[in-house]
């Protein structure tokens, strides 16, 4: 960490805290997915989706709290910009988590049997996006040489997710199921697929930090 300053001890813990509730907020959310595959909107999901809720809500608290930290910090005023945008752009991915379980949770989106292999696929091309991107993460705090290489990684999550994306969209909509349901299940898709383009576009701003750092 001292890539952005020295005598770090006090933002070091807090950002491994706030990174630590954002992996919480994603775990949180494949076991709601995979609560909704077994058991479908019982009580059981929504306790998940809570769940995903309150370390996304803590992710945030300890975004502000870092947010209000840098300023107190004696940081060039371009190191500081670089980790706020850091963490701006990171706060996008356990937002959207939180988005997709309340979303299902409150329209009670219709998912045919039929389609789970095809949506559990489509969850883990994301959810591995987001993992690359934490990776690109650590990276660019400790060792930045070697980002590049790891934000290469989540653009090609990101293709592999448009491709299926297109394929189970194109499935439900070839469906013999009514326009509204065929609706829903676009939207689910796109909300899904929303999580690795946030990963890229985060990646984007790890990648840009990277650069600036070794010219």
């Amino acid at each position: 960490m001292a890539f952005f300053w020295k005598k770090n001890s006090e933002l070091q813990q807090m950002l491994d805290d706030y990174f630590g509730q954002c992996d919480a907020a994603f775990r949180c959310f494949g076991q709601a997915m995979e609560t909704f595959f077994n058991h479908g909107y019982g009580g059981a999901f929504a306790a998940d989706a809570q769940a995903c809720h309150r370390a996304e809500s803590a992710a945030d608290d300890l975004r502000r709290d870092i947010e209000m930290t840098l300023y107190g910090k004696a940081l060039l005023p371009e190191s500081r910009g670089d980790l706020l945008g850091l963490i701006e752009a990171f706060d996008t991915l356990p937002n959207i988590v939180e988005t997709i379980v309340y979303s299902m949770l409150c329209q009670k989106t219709p998912v045919p049997e039929e389609f789970f292999e095809d949506y559990r696929e489509l969850l883990q091309v994301n959810i591995e996006a987001y993992h690359l991107t934490r990776k690109a993460v650590d990276a660019l705090l400790s060792n930045p040489k070697v980002t590049l290489y790891s934000t290469k990684d989540v653009d090609e999550k990101e293709s592999e997710s448009d491709r299926v994306e297109r394929r189970i969209i194109s499935r439900a909509f070839s469906s013999e199921y009514d326009t509204g349901s065929k609706i829903l299940l676009r939207d689910l898709v796109l909300l899904i697929g929303e999580i690795s383009d946030r990963a890229e576009k985060t990646a984007d701003r790890i990648g840009i930090i990277a650069i600036k750092r070794q010219v």
